[in-house]
């Protein structure tokens, strides 16, 4: 065979090699996570922005409303305080009657039209972002039940798309083993273990799983060992596109967790 057919077959083996990769719809999970990420931190941001903005105005109105949507409608909708009565603002929120109350006894300044309208526009756009946000994060769902159904069934499409963007591909957090699927996320804490001799993690994207947080310190290590050797499996079954035992993994796994519980530490 001449050098020139096997450079042309070479080349034909790669091109389709490159393109299977990019045909993966796990790749979609990375990039929506990220967008995810970068619109939370966006719009936690922008928000910020807003409530001192709207606080020269209304500086009591964040005491009564914590909810960011409801604050947000609130500012987009109604824009001044002068606009506010009960009837208006039970449609928004609960606490109707108290913002009522805290506008007409509000120590902070009158707002010109102009003004106003440019606070509301803003907080308008704030809003559409949030709205983009929740698609997305319904987006993800339909991507994890799809291409990965057993660690969405585990851990759920949030920590489970984190974990494959961590990695940058299904394949990859298929080839981990538990233990560095225990860590993922907790990179600069194991760089400062191995360099500096501190305690090394325990857990990393993981720990935001309420399993994990809400446990008892002593036996979160525990409980995160459990839920690792349950994504090894998920993932690998997953990725080798293998049947749905995401359930019986996740059945398997409460069950490992409140026997963690039930354990008395020595």
């Amino acid at each position: 065979m001449k050098l020139e057919e096997l450079r042309k077959k070479a080349m034909k083996k790669t091109k389709e090699k490159i393109t299977k990769e990019l045909g993966r719809r796990d790749k979609l999970i990375v990039h929506v996570v990220k967008s995810i990420e970068t619109i939370d931190k966006t719009s936690n941001l922008l928000f910020e922005q807003l409530r001192d903005w709207y606080s020269v105005h209304f500086p009591e109105l964040w005491r009564a409303i914590r909810d960011v949507d409801e604050y947000l409608s609130i500012v987009s909708e109604l824009k001044t305080r002068d606009n506010f009565t009960v009837e208006k603002l039970k449609p928004l929120t609960k606490k109707a009657e108290e913002v009522m109350r805290k506008a007409e006894a509000s120590t902070g300044t009158a707002l010109a039209t102009r003004d106003a309208e440019h606070v509301s526009s803003f907080a308008s756009r704030i809003r559409k972002l949030r709205e983009e946000r929740k698609e997305l994060g319904n987006y993800l769902e339909e991507l994890m039940k799809t291409e990965a159904p057993n660690i969405n069934a585990v851990i759920g499409p949030v920590i489970g798309g984190k974990l494959i963007t961590a990695t940058g591909s299904l394949r990859k957090l298929a080839e981990m083993p538990s233990s560095t699927i225990q860590v993922l996320g907790a990179e600069k804490a194991l760089f400062a273990h191995l360099k500096k001799g501190v305690a090394s993690p325990k857990h990393g994207i993981i720990f935001q799983h309420p399993w994990l947080h809400s446990a008892p310190k002593k036996k979160r290590g525990s409980i995160a060992r459990k839920i690792a050797a349950k994504l090894a499996i998920a993932a690998k079954v997953d990725y080798f596109k293998g049947e749905f035992i995401g359930d019986k993994l996740r059945r398997e796994l409460e069950e490992d967790i409140r026997k963690v519980l039930q354990k008395q530490v020595k």
